[in-house]
């Protein structure tokens, strides 16, 4: 996968809203839009309101809660929706949108102020706290798995993906492919679990198609807001980085092929050294396609470091294919990897990736020691195990 972070970035810049101020100078109204409520035990603290911008949040304004816990902020009306939030010192904000010149009504408790929090008067701000709440359930389970993982690594990994594709269905079902011209949908696509975000459009063609639905609902209702420039570049790009690619017969030199049928790599290693992997004949081998540029490779590769520390004495071997973008970020990532890390320049147009069928990353083979592929990362429950059986051949 390409490791490069599409998060949605939510608004506009602090530029645009002094242009939105300026733009109203000679008109006797400007429109507005209102938040305001009542925060319990909140007396003379201070609130914030910020604007969720493309390069930061930006500080729009700030009061003192009266001794009622009442504040209010009133603020121009954005050219298209918009995000924001309250916050108050030392705790979690709370956000919500705007995309005309309504009244939000948001109360809640200076103690637990985003836990206990209500919103009225905007509907997508409803819909935003709901997906909140749903994305903080999925973390805990999926923390909860990854803390509870048993020695079948690959399975609970498995389990874990299929989680978050089920989750990200519901989302879409629910809440872009209804209306994709409204905010709610935009902010989906921001939605991240444990800090990375759970639409990864450069990485996965279901991805794209859901940047591709929002922004062309944006196109429609704002087809000039630099929101709507911003997904629709990110929306190309995605769907032409996973569009299918177009199958074709691959030539391969006799000398390519062992006796077994298995198609020998030879790559460059960190030190530019190239490395076979017919080299490993003899050993079981686990032959793995991966991109560290991917955050969840980073967790994936401590357990096979585990699995590796336990059988490498055994004749247990780890040959791991890199396609990186970014040579350097690669070499740093391999260079305190114990396993033999190569790396593949040529990307997606790999021959390898053709010659292995790998439609996915990370996707590995099990080698074994008559230098055959014995399994591959689907038709394996437990990887320790079928190791086990290897080795003991």
């Amino acid at each position: 996968m390409n490791g490069t972070k599409y998060r949605i970035l939510l608004s506009t810049v602090a530029t645009v809203t002094l242009l939105l101020f300026s733009a109203c100078d000679n008109k006797p109204v400007c429109p507005t839009f209102t938040v305001k409520g009542k925060i319990e035990n909140a007396a003379g603290k201070s609130i914030y309101l910020s604007n969720i911008g493309i390069n930061g949040n930006i500080i729009l304004d700030s009061a003192k809660i009266d001794k009622n816990g009442l504040y209010t902020f009133s603020q121009l009306q954005p050219a298209s929706y918009d995000f924001f939030f309250i916050a108050i010192n030392g705790k979690k904000p709370i956000p919500f949108a705007i995309d005309s010149t309504e009244t939000v009504t948001i109360n809640s408790n200076a103690d637990s102020f985003y836990e206990s929090y209500t919103v009225e008067g905007n509907n997508e701000s409803k819909q935003i706290k709901e997906m909140n709440e749903l994305q903080v359930a999925l973390e805990k389970q999926v923390n909860e798995m990854l803390k509870s993982t048993s020695p079948a690594i690959i399975k609970t990994r498995n389990e874990i993906y299929a989680l978050i594709g089920e989750f990200k269905q519901n989302i879409s079902q629910q809440y872009i492919i209804p209306a994709p011209d409204k905010a709610t949908a935009y902010y989906a696509l921001s939605l991240s679990l444990n800090g990375e975000p759970l639409y990864q459009p450069r990485n996965n063609r279901y991805d794209s198609k859901c940047f591709a639905a929002v922004a062309t609902g944006m196109k429609m209702r704002f087809p000039n807001a630099r929101r709507t420039q911003h997904i629709y570049k990110v929306a190309e790009e995605s769907m032409a980085a996973t569009r299918p690619r177009k199958t074709r017969t691959v030539e391969v030199e006799e000398g390519n092929i062992t006796t077994t049928g298995l198609f020998n790599i030879e790559l460059p290693g960190i030190n530019g050294d190239s490395i076979s992997l017919s080299s490993f004949a003899g050993k079981v081998v686990l032959l793995d396609f991966t991109m560290y540029e991917d955050a969840k490779i980073s967790s994936r590769n401590i357990n096979m470091r585990e699995l590796y520390s336990k059988y490498r004495d055994r004749g247990f071997e780890i040959y791991q294919i890199s396609y990186d973008t970014r040579q350097h970020f690669w070499q740093q990532s391999a260079s305190n990897l114990p396993w033999t890390c190569v790396r593949d320049g040529a990307g997606t147009n790999s021959q390898y990736i053709r010659l292995y069928n790998v439609q996915s990353l990370p996707t590995f083979y099990l080698i074994n020691r008559e230098n055959e592929i014995a399994l591959r990362d689907n038709q394996i429950e437990n990887l320790e195990e079928e190791i086990e059986k290897l080795l003991g051949k």
